[in-house]
This record gives structure tokens, C-alpha cells and sequence, in this order.
């Protein structure tokens, strides 16, 4: 009986602790519960401010631009010369359109800005006749076709300027319209994205958020990363039942947040993202709650370390992005272009894959890291900013590339003689013309091939299929 007794005292002195420490946690959850309740009432209008904000700001940047192209559609001495055209001289109807043009980038400060008749395809710039508009001929050219075809008089997209660069621009296209209805043509003004991404870039740093603009399809239109754009979706964000008239808000995750508008000017979505900030005063609390489970969680991390170290292997290998280049791997492929894996658009024309030779050696007898890094900025000299880069493996790459297959051989031809001279490594290359009738994977492997045979050629040079 007395060693009964003895033995119960034992138990009940070990369970004091854990009593004690529930009497505690349960003070602190009811402490704590009703100031998060409102810190977190306080951050979702917080967030309502800085997305409304932010809407401001976008809006103000394409309304003028809107309304200069809208202006421009019913100017009359455009229409009169549009309707007259075919009767008047070629070259002193390219002088016409170039000294109203050049007339107009002076007054409001628009470089891009075009004007495309309907009647004859000309392509009027303030220096002149830049092209005959051509879609069989140049797919950079659908957009007039597409945008004739949807019947709206203003129209908003995203694509590459051809006259600057290839820079990335949002351009505002306006239907021209004589006085019974009938389209004579475009008027469209360019807005370079660098302006509008240094705009969001300082926005995005100052409230820690990440601003896209999106179309009906989900599809990135604007963004801060080149890579994104036209490549990239955000489809989850369609199903919040945005509007024009507020933001919806969507909690992301544990403390993650989305924010969702319709902007019906532009006919695409401003999406915003980030992380709530946590009030100072419940910073203090969870401070102390963590100080008072640190012990306990301490003995959990020691038990389960290796466990974890194996699940932080699984999150990193499904990550989009590769950590030592930062470009964006398979991976990011596959949520770019789904199961399927099809391209969703016709400005890729070549497709590229290459390797650095007898890697394993080079990996053993100098700094891996530093010779991919060294290759992947050579390699971006090649794509020059037009299209897109993979590492798909250790010491394999592919390429979307926005030129043809002869202009990417002759790139990547200097690209590999760059990489002997300055890094003392050679390069095999494969190169193909894109077929969209068949699966992105497909078109890998015809290039992998065109690639493996160089290899067995003795490697350094380039294969096109």
C-alpha cells in the first residue's frame, strides 16, 4: 500500500509540469486570440489601402495613352487621309502620315506610335512606311487580324516591337472608323514595359507585394521578371469572382494573401500578392510564445532532423527556380504550359538545347559552379534577351528563342567559340526549327539528337536538325 502511494505521488508530480503548462497556454490563447482578431481585421483593410493604391497608379499610367489613341481614331484629317488614300501618291501619303505622326510623338512624348491603314496594309510611322502588315509572312503581325476580328473599337495587349528592338511594350490599339462604321485602320501607341516595370518595381519594394496584370485566360500580361510575361499564368486567381468595382481578398497559405480587381480599360486583372505584416504587439506575443516552446520545439528538430532534411530535399527539388543559376527549370516549364505540354504561343521559332562537354572532368578538376555560371551568362549574350532559358539538368540547358534556326546557329556558333577561348571549355549544340504541331518534348528530343551527334563528333560545335 505504501509503495502504491508512493508511486502515485511520483506520477502526479510528473504530470504537475504538463498541467501547468496547458493552465499557461490556455491564458495566453485567450490573451492573444481577441488582439489577432483585430490586428488581422486591421491588415486586410491595410492591404485594401496599398492594392487600391496600386490600381491608382496603373490606371493613371494607361488612361492618358487610352484616351490619346481613342482621340487619335476620330481624328478627322486621319480619316479623311485614310478614305483618300488609294487616290493619293504613295510617297506623298507617306509624307502625309509621317509629318502627322511625327507631330503627334512631339506633343505627347510616345515613341511608338503607328498607324496601320486597312486598305493597303501600310504600316505608317513618324519616319515612314515601316513594313506592309503580313501575318502569312511575319506571325508578329497577327495582332491586326486578331484585333480587326474582335469588333471592339480600343483594345490593350502585350507584344514585341519590332521598330524598337523587339523591346516588350503594352500597346493600345484603336479602331479608325469612317462616318458610316466602316474600319479604315489602327491607330496604336506603345508603352515600353522597362517605364511601367521600374514604376512597379518601386512599388512592389516599398509594400513587399507582387503586382501582375493578367487576361481573361489567366495568362501574365505584366510583370516585373521579362521571363514571365506571356509565359507564366496565375489561373487560381480567376476563381476569387473578381470585379471592376473592389478587390476580393484570398488568404494564401498561413499567412499569405491575394488580391484581385477587374480593370476594365485594359480588359485584364490586377493581381496582388504578399504577406500580412503582423502588428508589433502581436509580434511581442507570439515572441514570448516562442520563447516559451522553444525547448520542446528544440527536442522535435534534434528527434526529426533527418526527416527533415529529407522533406527541405523533396520542397527544393520542386522548386520553379534553380538555386545556383536562378533560371527557371523543368519544373517551371511544366506550370507554364501544363500536363500537356504544348506551346501556347508562335513567338518561339527555334528551340535549343546544349551541354557542356566531358562535364565530369571539368567538374572534378575545377569550380563546376563558377564554369555554369560563366556558360549561362555567355549563353545569355546568344539569346540576347529574346526568348527564354532552362538548366534542365546539371550541365544541360534548352532555349526558347524568338529568332529562326539559321540566326540562332550562327549565335550559338560564336557562343561556343566564346566559351573554348575565355572559359577553356567546349560546347555541344543542338538547334531546331519549332513545330507547333507537335509536343514541346518532342521538339527536345529532335534537338537532343542534333546535339548528341556533335557530341559523338568529338563535341565543341553545332548540330541543326
Amino acid at each position: 500500500m505504501l509503495a502504491d502511494f508512493f508511486y502515485k505521488d511520483i506520477l502526479l508530480k510528473q504530470k504537475i509540469p504538463v498541467i501547468i503548462l496547458l493552465v499557461l497556454s490556455l491564458l495566453l490563447i485567450t490573451y492573444i486570440t481577441p488582439s489577432f482578431l483585430h490586428n488581422k481585421q486591421h491588415e486586410i483593410s491595410n492591404n485594401q489601402l496599398v492594392a487600391s493604391h496600386i490600381y491608382g497608379l496603373i490606371a493613371g499610367s494607361v488612361e492618358r495613352p487610352i484616351g490619346i489613341s481613342t482621340g487619335l481614331s476620330s481624328d478627322e484629317f486621319l480619316i479623311r487621309a485614310l478614305e483618300q488614300e488609294e487616290e493619293t501618291n504613295p510617297k506623298a501619303m507617306e509624307a502625309m502620315m509621317s509629318s502627322f505622326l511625327s507631330a503627334i510623338t512631339n506633343q505627347f512624348g510616345y515613341a511608338a506610335t503607328f498607324v496601320v491603314s486597312e486598305k493597303t496594309k501600310r504600316f505608317y510611322t513618324p519616319t515612314g512606311i515601316a513594313k506592309i502588315v503580313n501575318p502569312q509572312d511575319d506571325p508578329y503581325d497577327n495582332w491586326y487580324p486578331i484585333f480587326i476580328d474582335n469588333g471592339l473599337d480600343v483594345a490593350v495587349e502585350t507584344d514585341r516591337d519590332q521598330l524598337f528592338d523587339y523591346r516588350w511594350s503594352i500597346f493600345i490599339n484603336a479602331r479608325i472608323k469612317d462616318d458610316e462604321g466602316n474600319t479604315l485602320g489602327v491607330c496604336r501607341i506603345g508603352l515600353f514595359m522597362e517605364d511601367f516595370q521600374k514604376m512597379l518595381q518601386e512599388v512592389e519594394k516599398e509594400y513587399q507585394v507582387k503586382i501582375n496584370l493578367i487576361d481573361t485566360q489567366g495568362l501574365v500580361q505584366v510583370d516585373t521578371n521579362f521571363n514571365n510575361i506571356k509565359n507564366a499564368y496565375i489561373s487560381d486567381a480567376l476563381s476569387d469572382g473578381a470585379n471592376d468595382k473592389a478587390f476580393t481578398h484570398v488568404k494564401k497559405g498561413k499567412s499569405g494573401f491575394r488580391m484581385t480587381r477587374y480593370m476594365p480599360s485594359l480588359r485584364w486583372y490586377l493581381v496582388v500578392q504578399g504577406n500580412n505584416i503582423i502588428q508589433a504587439q502581436t509580434k511581442g506575443i507570439i515572441s514570448i510564445v516562442l520563447i516559451y516552446f522553444f525547448i520542446i520545439h528544440a527536442i522535435l528538430y534534434f528527434l526529426f532532423d533527418q526527416k527533415k532534411v529529407q522533406h527541405h530535399d523533396l520542397v527544393k527539388s520542386s522548386l520553379p527556380e534553380d538555386e545556383l543559376t536562378g533560371l527557371p527549370n523543368r519544373n517551371y516549364l511544366k506550370e507554364s504550359y501544363g500536363e500537356l505540354g504544348v506551346f501556347n504561343t508562335t513567338r518561339y521559332k527555334s528551340l535549343v538545347v546544349f551541354d557542356i562537354d566531358h562535364f565530369k572532368i571539368v567538374n572534378d578538376g575545377r569550380d563546376g559552379d563558377k564554369i555554369v555560371l560563366a556558360i549561362v551568362e555567355l549563353a545569355k549574350t546568344a539569346l540576347d534577351d529574346r526568348g527564354i532559358m532552362f538548366r534542365w539538368s546539371g550541365d544541360e540547358f534548352v532555349l526558347f528563342l524568338e529568332m529562326d534556326s539559321y540566326e540562332a546557329e550562327e549565335r550559338f556558333t560564336d557562343f561556343c567559340e566564346q566559351s573554348q577561348k575565355e572559359l577553356d571549355v567546349t560546347v555541344s549544340v543542338g538547334i531546331v526549327d519549332v513545330d507547333l504541331s507537335v509536343s514541346i518534348k518532342t521538339n527536345y528530343y529532335r534537338a537532343v539528337q542534333a546535339c548528341y551527334a556533335v557530341k559523338e563528333a568529338g563535341g565543341n560545335g553545332v548540330g541543326k536538325r
